[in-house]
């Protein structure tokens, strides 16, 4: 028998036939959902990708605002309110535009000046720059508050210690300067546990050397510009005194003027000098007509 027909089996094109429209079926039964299932995997890889950039473009902002508001001068109170709302959910940079609010309000408070005044001595100040009693009584409120929520969103958070550290310095700040000596060292303690739990060192003694020192001072006070004694005038600024050179003597002050530039030399005497004699004895020194002093014997 030939050997090429050995292997040749009796139906096996209706069985291949059979098997192809099988495949053809399953194809055609899920090759769209497994399409849908593949696009659906590359949209959402796609999306992602998108979302990562549009997160890092998001910091980059954040980043940039930031460092304009706080670098280079005094920072805008106004700018930093609108980076606290805007970077709400970006890293910490709206809970930093928080502190570094805070931080103003509670320095305008210390100085007696609205938020973002600059005093430059000798200018004149508005109305409105000067703040009194209830002017610092509000910005003190507002202090504590931004402080208070910095404090709420970090103060369990781990990684975000430093946040909550600096929080509490500045509530204590805030309860010191109303007069609540024992909330400040509430705030105080509870940053010095912080610290140590975290191993700030350094700062965990200041919380504790500003514990101790609470109520210690005298109360700060604000007094009116024309309650305070007037400035005490500067001495005048004499001319430095001329020193002789050393070996040389100075020249007596005759009250003579000496040439000065531009002056004509005076024209020389026209008669000569006397002699000594005559000068001396008060008489010619060319001898007589009678032939001296001895024809007169």
């Amino acid at each position: 028998m030939d050997e090429r027909i050995k292997g040749i089996k009796e139906g096996a094109g209706r069985e291949e036939s059979r098997i192809n429209e099988d495949l053809l079926e399953f194809l055609q039964k899920w090759s769209t959902p497994a399409l849908m299932v593949l696009a659906g995997i590359a949209v959402a890889y796609w999306g992602w990708n998108k979302y990562k950039q549009m997160q890092v473009a998001k910091v980059n902002q954040a980043t940039s605002a930031y460092t304009s508001a706080t670098v280079g001068g005094p920072a805008n109170p106004d700018t930093l309110g609108n980076i606290a709302r805007e970077y709400a959910n970006v890293r910490s940079f709206g809970l930093l535009a928080k502190l570094d609010l805070a931080d103003v309000y509670l320095l305008a408070v210390q100085r007696g000046l609205a938020p973002g005044v600059e005093y430059t001595p000798g200018a004149e100040l508005a109305p409105g720059d000067v703040l009194d009693e209830s002017g610092r009584a509000m910005y003190l409120e507002r202090a504590g508050k931004l402080y208070r929520e910095v404090f709420d969103a970090t103060g369990s958070a781990s990684g975000k210690e430093p946040l909550a550290i600096e929080a509490l310095f500045g509530m204590a700040a805030v309860a010191e300067t109303s007069g609540d000596f024992e909330g400040a060292r509430t705030h105080l303690r509870k940053a010095k546990e912080l610290c140590e739990k975290v191993n700030y060192e350094a700062a965990a003694i200041v919380a504790e050397k500003r514990m101790n020192a609470v109520g210690t001072g005298a109360a700060a006070t604000l007094f009116a510009a024309d309650a305070l004694p007037p400035l005490p005038e500067p001495e005048p600024i004499l001319p430095p005194e001329t020193q002789t050179p050393t070996g040389v003597e100075a020249l007596p002050d005759t009250g003579e003027v000496g040439p000065q530039d531009g002056d004509e030399p005076a024209p020389a005497s026209q008669n000569p000098p006397a002699d000594d004699g005559g000068a001396s004895g008060g008489e010619s020194s060319e001898p007589s007509e009678g032939g001296g002093g001895g024809g007169g014997r």
